[in-house]
């Protein structure tokens, strides 16, 4: 197996709220879908884990638990630069992790602590 991860559910109170988020932040477009419950997916291809949020009562957002990290493409420094404005709250800085590249943390608008990852 080449990829253990596959797919992945970001909790939200509020799919729209959320979905400005995100595009603004990342400057991506979700595909919104009903099925089974409103979600937005977030741009994938084959062989590349992606997910979606998720307005669901049977999850709720959380700073607790399991931490969803997003490409940060080239140098998260730049979707990092946009998560106040877009609504969010930084909770660590760009930082370092050897040859891993970096990795910095944001809370979303609705509440879930995610982080980001790039090389650079």
């Amino acid at each position: 197996m080449n990829n253990m991860v596959v797919w992945f559910d970001i909790p939200v109170k509020n799919l729209k709220r959320a979905m400005e988020f995100y595009r603004k932040m990342l400057d991506v477009e979700l595909q919104k879908m009903e099925q089974p419950v409103p979600m937005a997916m977030f741009p994938f291809g084959p062989g590349v884990a992606s997910g979606a949020l998720v307005e669901s009562r049977e999850i709720s957002p959380s700073k607790q638990g399991a931490t969803v990290y997003l490409n940060g493409g080239k140098d998260l420094a730049g979707p990092l630069s946009k998560v106040e404005a877009a609504g969010g709250k930084v909770l660590q800085k760009k930082t370092a992790i050897g040859e891993h590249g970096f990795i910095a943390y944001f809370e979303d608008t609705e509440g879930n602590r995610v982080g980001l990852h790039s090389m650079n």
